[in-house]
């Protein structure tokens, strides 16, 4: 009975974290939304900083089969996620896209150009950045200009 109970707690801890956690990245639609004002400037004074109102951000995807596509500076508004790429990607590009979006918790990709993850042979759509493999949901990771993000069907789950 007590292995019981403190099976039970160690439930409840793990989603309280998880939750709670979560409040703490911005999800897409918490985003703040940013317009650029053009610059004003005066004769003989030149800004040192460029504010930017887009970035580029290019996509990789890894079809585990011997099929890579590379989709290289895909243009974003700022504060875009690794989802909105993938699916800006999708859509100028056709590749079919299926995915299922669970609120807060987030987006689970199901299949990328009609390639579905596999429950059976533990084969699902993951993500890397700059070559680091992605620690949160793919719609609450933000890109930064220049970043480089690879999608691959790849067999378990990556332990950090």
């Amino acid at each position: 009975m007590k292995l019981l109970a403190k099976i039970i707690i160690i439930i409840a801890v793990f989603f309280c974290g998880f939750y709670f956690g979560q409040k703490q990245v911005l999800s897409p639609n918490e985003m703040l939304e940013f317009t650029a004002k053009p610059l004003e400037i005066e004769e003989g004074n030149v800004p040192n900083q460029v504010v930017l109102s887009e970035i580029s951000a290019a996509l990789v995807i890894d079809f585990s089969n011997g099929q890579i596509e590379e989709y290289g500076k895909v243009n974003l508004p700022l504060r875009s996620s690794v989802f909105d790429l993938l699916k800006k990607a999708a859509a100028e590009n056709e590749i079919e896209l299926r995915f299922k979006s669970y609120g807060e918790m987030g987006i689970f990709i199901e299949s990328i150009g009609g390639v579905e993850n596999d429950f059976a042979g533990d084969r699902f759509w993951q993500y890397w950045v700059n070559g680091e493999y992605a620690k949160i949901g793919a719609g609450s990771y933000q890109l930064k200009d220049g970043d480089i993000v690879e999608w691959k069907l790849i067999k378990g789950q990556i332990n950090i």
